[in-house]
């Protein structure tokens, strides 16, 4: 545990499952109807201050064990295949909490996994033939991020992760707005989800959402800040219609399997 930190971050820390605070991510995610998207969109280019950082489109792979382990503990693990596809790198965001309107959880990211993109590749599934997540985490993770994969879905979990069957498709406008010690980074995101199956890619959802996160890497700056966050949306759900959404992409999107499995 950082020294220093104040009672609200320790406690925050301790319910995460974490250590170090400046893995605690803090957002909020609202849905957005798609006839009202663009709308939205040009809206959000013209409000005062905001300022609009790019436009980017990437995919993610989401792994899971065959039981879906990751998915009934609240997890989320994928795989993020950036720029033209070769930069890849897995990332984890552990169970969280939702509180004043925020939801609090801890993300994680490793180095680039050049060993992810392979050439003249015909697997239609990724089963990690030639590295396990464990062997990942030792090459590519600091010690942070192993060791809250650890203590939240334990060893045995994290040896039987080797398949990832959802593919998820975005096209994020992210935008940009000053505070004091850190900024707001809401974006606009589309996003086209997949079941990969043996006959091959099966829709599962296409859908528009709203995020808003408080970047810092303090976590009192972030604390202090949720309330300018919901300020922010409350002037938005003023004019859009924006119900807030508790389910992050992954088990928005593979909510239906637990569904089908009887969780």
């Amino acid at each position: 545990m950082i020294s220093g930190m104040d009672e609200t971050a320790r406690e925050v820390c301790r319910r995460l499952g974490i250590e170090d605070p400046r893995h605690v991510e803090i957002e909020s995610k609202r849905r957005v109807r798609a006839e009202q998207a663009e709308e939205l969109r040009e809206h959000l280019f013209g409000l005062k201050g905001l300022r609009h950082v790019r436009e980017s489109s990437f995919f993610d792979q989401y792994l899971d064990t065959p039981e879906l382990a990751l998915l009934r503990a609240g997890a989320s693990l994928r795989l993020r295949y950036k720029g033209d596809g070769t930069y890849v790198y897995l990332q984890y965001k552990g169970p969280g909490f939702h509180e004043k309107g925020a939801l609090f959880r801890s993300e994680f990211s490793s180095d680039r996994l050049a060993s992810a993109v392979r050439e003249e590749s015909h697997h239609d599934i990724v089963h990690f033939a030639d590295i396990s997540i464990p062997e990942i985490l030792r090459r590519h993770a600091d010690p942070a991020m192993s060791g809250a994969m650890r203590r939240h879905l334990g060893d045995r979990t994290l040896a039987r992760v080797g398949r990832g069957v959802i593919l998820c498709l975005y096209r994020k406008d992210k935008f940009r707005l000053k505070l004091k010690n850190g900024f707001l980074e809401p974006s606009l995101d589309r996003l086209c989800a997949f079941h990969i199956r043996p006959a091959g890619l099966h829709p599962l959802s296409t859908f528009w959402e709203f995020e808003n996160e408080i970047k810092s890497e303090d976590i009192a700056c972030k604390l202090e800040n949720i309330g300018r966050m919901r300020k922010f949306e409350a002037r938005l759900a003023n004019r859009f219609d924006l119900p807030a959404e508790k389910l992050d992409k992954y088990h928005r999107c593979a909510a239906h399997f637990l569904k089908l499995r009887g969780r």
